[in-house]
Order: C-alpha cells, then sequence, then structure tokens
C-alpha cells in the first residue's frame, strides 16, 4: 500500500475518532518533529465553506499518518481562520504542549491552589526554607527517576500523554540530581528542557501516539540520503549567534541563618553562578548569556547543567538544512542519525537531527535542520540588567555559587555524538584540541571560573612558581594553577582546582591532577561521607560501623589524543585523629571511566588510617590497575576514583576519617 495523505479528526480527546478528511485537505499541510519536545508545530487547510467552519473547533487532535496505521504527527488544534467562500486553515500544536500546561507543586495545601511544594532530592540540604513543613518529598538520584516521577505524578493524571517506562532512558550523572523544589510555578516542560541539557543534552518529547520519551542520543542510523538522489538542497551555515562561553546563571532561593532583630525572619540570597569557558573566551572574547532556572539551588545541579551547555555553545558549530523529496519512511530526530552522502557517496554528515519539518501534501517532502537551537529559545534573557542579594554567609550550602572551577577541552562543544563529519570535526573539535592544551598548559594567563562572584584570572610565567587564586587556606608547592575552594593543599606541587603537575621521562609523560569535587554514593554503608568541596570529605564512624563509597571526580585533564597510558597513581591525603586504637580501618580505591575500570588496596600493610595527614599512594607510572587504558579515558566525562571498603573496628568511641584532598597520575606514552 502506497502513500494514502491520510488525516484524520478526533473529538474530544485524542483517541476519539470523529472522521476522515484526507479528501477535504488542500495543499499547504505541514507539520514539525523535535528531538527535543516531539511533536511540534503544524498547519492543517481544508476547502470547507465559511459556513461549515464549526466543524473542527479549537482543542480538537489531527492526526496525519503515511497510510493506515502508519502514524506520523498527532497534533491540538490552537487556532482557527476561516476565509470566505471556502478555505479554513487550523495551527496545530503536538502533544508536548500539554507539558506546558501542568504545574508541579503549590505553595500549600490550604492556598487556592490547594497543593503542598514538592521537592524531588537526593538529600536535605534546605532545612530553613520558611515553608519546609509543608513540603511533600520524593527521594531521587537520576534525571530518569526525577522525569519519570513527574510524569507519573502530574503528567499522566492530567494530561493525554502516556508513560512507557521503556521509553525513558537510565542516565548516569556522578553528580546526579541534588534537589529540585516546585510551587506551581514552574511548568514541566521547562523543567524537562533543564534535566535533558544535564543528561547529556537528551531527547524528549510526545510521540504520534502520544507516548512520552526521555532517550539518550543515539549513534545508529536510521536513514541515509544523497545528493542527486534524493537530496534536493543541501546548505552550511557557521557563525558566532550560537557561541557563548560564558554563562551567568541564577537559580532560586537559599535561606540561612536567622536575621538579628526582634522580628523572626531568615536571610535569604539567590543562588547565583558564574561560569566562564577560558579556552573559547581566548579565542573568540567573551561571549555571555543569562539563564534563569529557578529550581537550582546547589553548586553540583548549578555544574552538571553549565558543563553540558559548555558542550554544545563554547565553540561555533555548523548547522545545516537538508531537503529531501519523495520520501516513504520518516525518520524521528529522536530515534538515531541521519547520513547524508555527496554525489560519489562520500560522507557528508553524520548526526542527529534537531528539527523535521514535513511537507505533507501530494508527496512527502522533508527539510531537515542539524545542529544546536538557539539556547534563547528555551531561555529568553530579560530586557534589563539585574542583581541579586549576596548572602551575609558565603558558605552556606556550599557558597555562593559554590566553589571556583575551570572547564577544560574535554567541556568544550561541539557534542562530538551530534555532528561527525570531516568538514565538522576538522574545524571544530579537533582543531580545538591542540588550541585548548597550548591555552592551558602553556603557563600564560589562567583563568578559572568562581561561581559565586565572577571569575578571576592570575598572571603567571611559564614554569613559574605563582599560584592561583583560593578561597581560604594555603597553597603550597613550587609550581601551582587553579583554585583552592578551602583547607590546606599539600603533597608536592599542586594546588587547588585545575591545579597540575607534569613530569617526563625519555619515552613517558606524567600529569597529576587533583579532584575539584566529590559525593558520597549510598553502597549498603552505615553512614555518608559529608561533602567539604574542592574533591575533600568527611565521615564520623561508630564502632562496627562502614563509610559509604566516597567519589571525587571532575580532575579536568587535557591530555593528548590517542597515547596508551603506561600507569596510573592515586594519592589519598588522609587522617583520622585519636585513631591509635587502630578503630578505622581499610578501603578499596577503584578508578573508572565508561567501562573501564581497576581497583587496589587503600593501604600496604595493616590497613589503619593515621591518625595526621599522611599521603597514601596507591599504584605507581608502571600500573594500569589490570586494565588497558588510553589517554581519551581520563579525558572523558564520567571519569571518578571511589574509596570504598573504610570501617570502623575498634571500640565504642567515634572517630572521624577525614580526606583532604584525591590526586591522580596519567603516565603516557609519547
Amino acid at each position: 500500500m502506497g502513500y494514502q495523505r491520510r488525516i484524520v479528526h478526533y473529538r474530544p480527546g485524542p483517541g476519539d475518532f470523529q472522521a476522515v478528511i484526507s479528501d477535504r485537505a488542500i495543499a499547504g499541510c505541514w507539520f514539525e518533529l523535535h528531538r527535543q519536545g516531539g511533536c511540534g508545530a503544524g498547519e492543517l487547510r481544508l476547502n470547507d465553506r465559511f459556513v461549515d467552519r464549526a466543524g473542527i473547533e479549537i482543542g480538537d487532535w489531527i492526526s496525519m499518518a503515511y497510510q493506515t496505521g502508519d502514524r506520523w504527527y498527532l497534533g491540538r488544534v490552537e487556532e482557527r481562520v476561516a476565509t470566505s467562500p471556502a478555505e479554513i486553515s487550523f495551527r496545530l500544536q503536538g502533544m508536548s504542549v500539554e507539558l506546558g500546561e501542568v504545574f508541579p507543586g503549590g505553595f500549600s495545601p490550604d492556598r487556592a491552589d490547594g497543593a503542598p511544594p514538592h521537592r524531588y532530592a537526593r538529600t536535605d540540604l534546605f532545612p530553613h526554607d520558611p515553608d519546609r513543613s509543608l513540603e511533600t518529598v520524593d527521594a531521587v538520584s537520576q534525571p530518569d527517576e526525577f522525569v519519570t516521577l513527574l510524569l507519573q505524578q502530574y503528567v499522566v493524571p492530567r494530561t493525554h500523554i502516556t508513560l512507557d517506562a521503556a521509553m525513558v532512558d537510565a542516565v548516569n550523572l556522578a553528580d546526579g540530581v541534588t534537589t529540585a523544589k516546585f510551587r506551581g510555578e514552574e511548568s514541566v516542560r521547562s523543567i524537562l528542557k533543564e534535566e535533558a541539557v544535564r543528561a547529556f543534552n537528551a531527547s524528549w518529547g510526545v510521540d504520534a501516539w502520544g507516548r512520552f520519551f526521555f532517550l539518550q542520543k543515539r549513534t545508529s542510523v536510521i536513514a541515509t540520503f544523497q545528493e542527486g538522489v534524493d537530496v534536493v538542497a543541501l546548505e552550511e551555515s557557521r557563525d558566532r549567534d550560537l557561541l557563548y562561553n560564558r554563562v551567568m546563571l541564577t537559580g532560586g532561593y537559599v535561606y540561612d541563618e536567622q536575621l538579628g532583630s526582634d522580628i523572626f525572619m531568615r536571610g535569604y540570597y539567590r543562588w547565583r553562578g558564574n561560569y566562564i569557558q577560558p579556552a573559547s573566551r581566548d579565542q573568540h572574547g567573551e561571549r555571555r548569556i543569562r539563564i534563569w532556572i529557578p529550581w537550582i539551588r546547589t553548586e553540583s545541579d548549578s555544574r552538571q547543567f553549565v558543563k553540558e551547555f559548555f558542550r554544545v555553545y563554547a565553540q561555533p558549530t555548523s548547522r545545516y538544512f537538508v531537503e529531501v523529496a519523495d520520501q516513504q519512511v520518516l525518520p524521528a530526530p529522536w530515534g538515531g542519525r541521519i547520513l547524508i552522502k555527496d554525489h560519489s557517496g562520500a560522507e557528508l554528515i553524520s548526526a542527529m537531527v534537531e528539527t523535521i519539518r514535513v511537507q505533507f501534501d501530494h508527496a512527502p517532502r522533508f527539510r531537515l535542520e542539524i545542529g544546536p537551537e538557539d539556547p534563547h529559545t528555551h531561555w529568553p534573557e530579560p530586557p534589563h540588567d539585574e542583581r541579586w542579594e549576596i548572602p551575609g554567609n558565603q558558605n552556606q550550602n556550599g557558597g555562593h555559587g559554590g566553589s571556583e572551577l575551570s572547564f577544560d577541552s574535554s567541556d568544550v562543544g561541539p557534542d562530538s555524538t551530534d555532528a561527525s563529519s570531516s568538514s565538522v570535526s576538522d574545524s571544530t573539535s579537533s582543531g580545538m584540541s591542540s588550541s585548548l592544551e597550548s591555552s592551558e598548559l602553556s603557563g600564560g594567563e589562567s583563568v578559572v571560573e568562581t561561581e559565586g562572584g565572577g571569575s578571576s584570572g592570575d598572571e603567571s610565567e611559564s614554569g613559574g612558581g605563582e599560584s592561583g587564586s583560593s578561597d581560604s587556606g594555603v597553597s603550597s608547592g613550587e609550581e601551582s594553577s587553579g583554585a583552592s575552594e578551602s583547607g590546606e593543599s599539600s603533597g608536592g606541587g599542586e594546588s587547588g582546582t585545575g591545579g597540575e603537575n607534569s613530569s617526563s621521562s625519555a619515552n613517558d609523560t606524567c600529569v597529576e591532577k587533583t579532584a575539584t569535587d566529590s559525593d558520597t554514593v549510598d553502597d549498603g554503608g552505615d553512614e555518608e561521607w559529608e561533602r567539604l568541596g574542592g574533591g575533600r570529605g568527611e565521615v564520623s564512624l561508630g564502632q562496627n560501623d562502614s563509610a559509604q563509597t566516597l567519589r571525587c571526580f571532575d580532575f579536568n585533564f587535557s591530555l593528548p589524543s590517542g597515547k596508551t597510558v603506561v600507569g596510573i597513581t592515586v594519592t589519598y591525603n588522609l587522617e583520622c585523629s585519636n585513631n591509635a586504637a587502630n578503630d578505622v580501618v581499610g578501603g578499596e580505591v577503584t578508578v573508572t571511566s565508561g567501562s573501564k575500570s581497576g581497583t587496589k588496596s587503600l593501604f600496604v600493610g595493616d590497613g589503619v588510617w593515621p591518625d595526621s595527614e599522611t599521603d597514601e599512594i596507591v599504584g605507581s607510572e608502571g600500573d594500569t590497575w589490570g586494565e588497558s587504558w588510553t589517554t581519551d579515558d581520563f579525558n572523558a566525562f564520567g571519569l571518578q576514583v571511589d574509596l570504598s571498603a573504610v570501617e570502623h573496628l575498634g571500640n565504642a568511641n567515634t572517630r572521624t576519617a577525614e580526606v583532604n584532598s584525591v590526586k591522580l597520575k596519567v603516565c603516557y606514552e609519547e
């Protein structure tokens, strides 16, 4: 059976059949599908008489199918325009429009909305919220868990959208979801836009059958088009309009200490983050965007979002517009990649499509848009500059804007999973790699991003002994760069965030970096680690208690690509005061990147934690921990070092185990 151009009218719901109206449709019908959004805008044009204009009403549903059972689009009627004597056009929107009509949470169960505030969180970080006693709480740790609960609790009961667990992919973020609180002010659609970016720029939306999807980007090719065969137009554009290397992020309100007055009230401030991708700024000048995400209130949530944002927008990227004619199979943008070949059959572009516009007339015609969307469509800037409060307690909940950090070459766009072609890789990602290494390792201007108060850049000579900036504490070592959030940096020549030591022998080069963030992972242990910032943590253990896993990450390596790694060393600076009775013992260290992993014991010997600050060295410059690694494994996002199996086996007194820093040294062949 060939092309039927089957158009069906439903009322009142999308499953309530009214009539097949294909024979009344005239030229000019079209619709769009979006990788982030699913079924989008559309237009239906009928040759109905003006007097019959009420046959289809606002809120009715229209489907468009290639043939019976092969539905390509489903949209709701948003607008009707009738023209005498006989033409009626309908503006349509896909079912994802209903995501913008659902608002999770509320101000209070006894207010007009009748709903309490709703908090989704991994842990409780905001005990001073004035409405904390009213809130509903759900425990979540990853974006897919968060999204699934939103759909189950708010969307499915209030809309026509259905949820199939098989269409929600698992997401494994090092930070995961920290906390998000809603009071009926933001729509589910606005929440999904932010969660998708954080989840490695995931695809999301509602398909032509009303099913919600939240999917990791696919690598399989689902359609191939060729110049001179079915490609009738091909255009590339490349400019600076979508280039951003500075993000000023404004989040929600944080309530901290009580104000000193006779009126019971607490101080408050707005979470602010100021992020810079230094290599991009050095090359292209500052390109700033302001983004408002009112449910973000923590360092880890804001950092995760901005890292993924920079992957897409920190470098100029190409946008392609491809038109293909006489098509029988619709390549849904969220289903996989499309391949464009030149006249000779050689690959030109292989990428996921952001938007496909289908001209749905006598023969389907596709217009494919490849490349990032303008972020202002999701996060429009206000027409005026704004300033917000500065907190009285800069260290509350990780500090105003969090710690100081810098994003390196592994965090720079374009997203390699979105476009892989010789023209794209040569002019963007590959070309940028060497320039990033040069700018970060030359010892020239060291630029770090300060979440809480703007950027800082300290001039230092190459190989000199001048250190970067630090919030507090002392930085030591002959050569250092970057910033330390707090505490004292020790252990020979590296301090703070992004600090690096490089050494080389005749054939090998070794680079050491310090973890800039940490988290606790519930592996069944009794006690959580408390995050102290800058990759540090501590845990208090009573007799027979065990600690959960301390995960350290964001080492920010920028190593030459494709080199063979010959040695891995992890150095923990740790202590456990008054541990003379051998109370706190043990530890297993695991280095993981992607599917590769290696594990070693923290101690060689009796396994007792030292009373005072001590460097414990695991591995060596010639030890690969039983795994085959390349430098790409250590440049990759998701690189992490875990400390597990720490126990208190001694007397009944509580002991506190402290990790002051975690350094990872990678040696590779030149």
